[in-house]
């Protein structure tokens, strides 16, 4: 079926949820990440790795962009050199990349953050904020510190290609108005129209027990009441598919207690009914359970 957004209450508790267990730290990410995010993110940047000897802080940029192959020693201009992993770093850090990718291996901590080089205690990985480097202490590192290093560079990652609020918002217009061109072409109908048509089919499909229940705006900071979508999930019928569609969400509101929502999506072009169903979500001691009633027009 459609996946809505904000389909009922339940998902909107998740969500806040997932809000308040946001991740912060190495690479300012704004949330949790998916599994989807990490198998997308196979090439990681890598941070600059110093060590420190006595007084003395030598550095060196970091450009290998594998996990699994760290960079060797490497002499600056200066004379200085940055301390490499050793063999058997390289074959850990190359096993715990792929458990991580996995999902099978997490540090117990995120990697400790200093804001700069002065402050780092000898002896203690840390990621130094201001310069964006790692400091690997003179010794072997443990699984755990190699996992800390992984999950940051992984979070740099994300945040480096994560796109800006604006940028979303101007893809999410530019399809939308791709999508309203190709009906207005089309001599389609309007979403008010479109609106009425689910209203009609709600009063049909639930007749007393969908009274009372109002269109949940789609996406309302952009004025839109529906998604004008392309029809292509599973459950919409061969013949159907690929069709310009409204889709839209009837329910009571997130201050009922009735967790049941009516789902509509209307053909942009001709307006007959695509996909309908009703949903009604459950709580009780067993958990949270959802089940499906599709109606045939």
């Amino acid at each position: 079926m459609k996946k809505p957004k904000r389909f009922v209450k339940v998902i909107v508790a998740v969500i806040m949820l997932a809000n308040v267990l946001l991740l912060s730290g190495c690479g300012k990410t704004e949330g949790d990440v998916s599994q989807t995010d990490r198998e997308e993110s196979n090439v990681i940047p890598k941070g600059q790795y110093v060590v420190l000897e006595g007084e003395q802080e030598t550095s060196q940029a970091q450009n290998n962009t594998d996990i699994g192959q760290p960079q060797e020693t490497q002499e600056q201009e200066t004379g200085s050199i940055m301390r490499e992993y050793s063999d058997k770093e390289k074959e850990r850090m190359a096993q715990l990349q792929e458990e991580y990718q996995n999902e099978t291996a997490r540090p117990e901590e995120m990697i400790q953050e200093v804001e700069s080089a002065a402050t780092v205690t000898e002896g203690t990985l840390c990621y130094i904020l201001s310069t964006g480097e790692y400091y690997l202490p003179d010794r072997e590192l443990t699984d755990e510190e190699l996992l800390e290093i992984i999950d940051c560079n992984f979070r740099i990652a994300i945040n480096a290609n994560r796109k800006t609020e604006a940028e979303y918002e101007a893809e999410d217009r530019a399809k939308r108005a791709e999508l309203e061109a190709k009906v207005r072409a089309a001599d389609g109908i309007s979403e008010e129209e479109a609106i009425e048509i689910g209203k009609k089919a709600l009063e049909t499909d639930l007749g007393v027990k969908g009274k009372g229940m109002e269109l949940r705006l789609w996406e309302e900071r952009y004025g839109w009441k529906t998604d004008l979508c392309i029809a292509d999930w599973s459950e919409i019928k061969e013949k159907d598919r690929g069709a310009i569609g409204y889709y839209m969400q009837f329910d009571f509101g997130n201050d009922s207690d009735d967790w049941t929502s009516y789902h509509c999506t209307v053909d942009a072009v001709d307006g007959s009914i695509l996909e309908a169903y009703r949903m009604e979500t459950v709580l009780d001691d067993d958990g949270i359970s959802c089940n499906t009633f599709r109606y045939e027009h």
